[in-house]
């Protein structure tokens, strides 16, 4: 036997242990809770004041959830908030509401309503309960930041018993997910 099939066997486990380092882990949004779970929670005051819960919330089919990091600074939440505006009257017309959910406050929540002419429910996450309840906290900011609290963005199609039909999210916040496919999906269920 030559030198080099002998050798073989070393050389393919020197490359596999080379290259498993840099193999790129999937993005998971929100580990704790896959498709098929539970939501945590869902119960917090919209833009009027007014405390909201998942039965408040949902429409036929359910409910599309969207976490944002703010409407106030965050010009990617901001062009996500008028896309998804935009799409309000399909998603209703295949039973799920619209919801948003927030660190901003109610107040911050009713300009951004009025300036970008939104019809669906935005949330205020009081004490950010929801995001560490998610567990989408971005880690980032620290809690002196004005930022300490924002999420990792994602939506979630949650139907009116709490359950987590489909989720999506990208791994940087500066991308958002493709909103037909958020249609596509609700159209399938």
């Amino acid at each position: 036997m030559s030198l080099i099939k002998r050798a073989m066997p070393f050389f393919i486990s020197l490359f596999m242990f080379c290259a498993y380092p840099t193999i790129a882990q999937e993005f998971v949004w929100a580990p704790d809770f896959p498709e098929g779970s539970m939501i945590p929670i869902l119960d917090a005051p919209d833009q009027n004041g007014q405390l909201q819960n998942l039965d408040s919330l949902s429409g036929e089919k359910g409910l599309m959830l969207f976490f944002s990091r703010s409407f106030d600074w965050c010009p990617f939440c901001k062009a996500q908030l008028a896309d998804i505006a935009a799409i309000q009257s399909e998603m209703e017309a295949l039973g799920f509401n619209i919801a948003s959910m927030t660190y901003d406050s109610i107040e911050t929540l009713k300009i951004a309503e009025e300036d970008f002419g939104v019809g669906f429910t935005m949330l205020h996450d009081e004490g950010i309960k929801h995001v560490n309840a998610y567990g989408i906290r971005n880690p980032d900011p620290e809690p002196d930041s004005f930022a300490y609290g924002i999420p990792q963005p994602g939506i979630m199609l949650v139907s009116p018993d709490g359950t987590i039909l489909k989720k999506f999210a990208e791994e940087s916040f500066r991308d958002r997910p493709d909103l037909s496919y958020v249609l596509e999906a609700a159209a399938q269920l």
